[in-house]
């Protein structure tokens, strides 16, 4: 079994599927964004300066339009080329992702089947050969992740300062390392401390752009994309992501039932917090209904629809079912951190579980709802997952 699910059967698989994706789509037409991403990236690459990242017509910060700028500069700005330095920049994501699933298994059967759990979702596929700041980020972000749980202060501040220069809802990761840092500070004093500073260090440069735009983002980009909600927290957005990663990581989630006995209390409090989100129901965003036609949040979303019909009974019935799951997953989630945080010593893992209530609680703020989103976290939920299933399995054991 290690030989037909070691690292270089990974490795192997990834250079066949990436290859078969860029025979199937890099001659596609512009998808989605990538028009007005791959006109910003030229706007870089033929004037750059301190003016051009001072306003231009993003929300996302610069870094993303500046590494794909130097690449064009060196070799083409055609939308081939740039999906080319897509598919390079997915392959090596692809093999940090399953490292991370190595770190948090130690098992190279579990890390491959995680790590296709994760890529076989549809967004995975598009952001992997499309110009996207998706992939880039989530390099940056598990990097960052994997240089904290191999103790590498300097190289984690400069992968996490990079993240947050790709996508702003990123300062989730150096936020979960403080959170973490600060309560493992009576046990590793100086590394706790490393950590935090590195991790304030890491939000500086972000911080630096906030002065150069005199906001949160570029004026024309806040001109041209931002229309405010009718709320400055959507508590619908909550509704969404706890529903559609409890749809994208359903193999899991059954295998998590089937090896463990349901928790009566977690039950009824997921119950009670799906009456409140029911609410805040499912839906898109102020900016996507005025600037698309789209209704929905994402392909999970739309293939629903279709299916059962918009805001039918059995449409809602689905979907609130999966919002008593994902609910479910995460409060159990948070009783296995609070048991955790209690003893004396503690592993790094459970930072996956910052990350996803982070996550959580970051997202609402945001003008924009997407099932994409989700891109960025589902890995270290589907690990906080994974290890609340063997955690409670030796617990058992352990009574038995």
């Amino acid at each position: 079994m290690k030989k037909i699910f070691s690292y270089q059967t990974w490795i192997i698989f990834s250079l066949i599927f990436l290859s078969i994706l860029a025979l199937v789509s890099i001659n596609n037409p512009f998808h989605g964004d990538e028009k007005h991403i791959v006109g910003t990236i030229r706007l870089f690459a033929n004037n750059f300066s301190i003016e051009t990242i001072k306003d231009y017509p993003e929300v996302t910060p610069p870094l993303f339009y500046i590494f794909y700028a130097i690449w064009a500069k060196l070799f083409s700005d055609t939308l081939i080329s740039m999906r080319l330095l897509s598919l390079i920049i997915s392959f090596a994501t692809w093999q940090l992702l399953y490292l991370l699933m190595l770190s948090g298994t130690k098992n190279e059967k579990h890390s491959f089947l995680l790590s296709l759990l994760i890529i076989i979702n549809p967004y995975f596929f598009g952001t992997s050969v499309y110009v996207f700041t998706d992939m880039l980020t989530l390099f940056f972000v598990i990097g960052s992740v994997l240089a904290f749980q191999n103790n590498k202060n300097i190289l984690f501040l400069f992968l996490s300062s990079a993240a947050i220069l790709c996508r702003q809802y990123t300062i989730i990761v150096p936020i979960a390392i403080i959170i973490y840092s600060l309560t493992n500070y009576k046990v590793e004093k100086i590394k706790s401390a490393k950590y935090i500073l590195a991790s304030i260090i890491s939000f500086l440069p972000l911080i630096v752009l906030f002065v150069f735009w005199k906001g949160i983002a570029p004026k024309s980009g806040i001109e041209k994309w931002i229309i405010p909600n009718s709320s400055s927290y959507n508590l619908d957005y909550i509704n969404t992501y706890l529903t559609f990663s409890a749809i994208y990581l359903f193999p899991l989630i059954l295998f998590y039932f089937w090896k463990l006995k349901l928790n009566l209390t977690a039950l009824l409090i997921s119950i009670g917090l799906t009456l409140i989100l029911s609410f805040f129901p499912i839906k898109p965003s102020a900016a996507t209904i005025v600037q698309t036609t789209n209704i929905t949040v994402g392909y999970a979303h739309k293939l629903l629809i279709v299916i059962l019909g918009t805001n039918s009974v059995i449409e809602k019935l689905v979907l609130g079912i999966f919002l008593v799951i994902g609910s479910y997953m995460s409060i159990e989630l948070i009783r296995i951190l609070f048991k955790i945080l209690k003893e004396s010593s503690r592993d790094h893992k459970i930072i996956f579980t910052f990350l996803w209530i982070l996550f959580l609680v970051i997202m609402p703020f945001s003008y924009q709802v997407w099932e994409k989103y989700l891109l960025m976290i589902l890995p270290f939920l589907a690990l906080s997952i994974y290890q609340l299933i063997f955690l409670q399995s030796e617990i058992i054991k352990t009574k038995l």
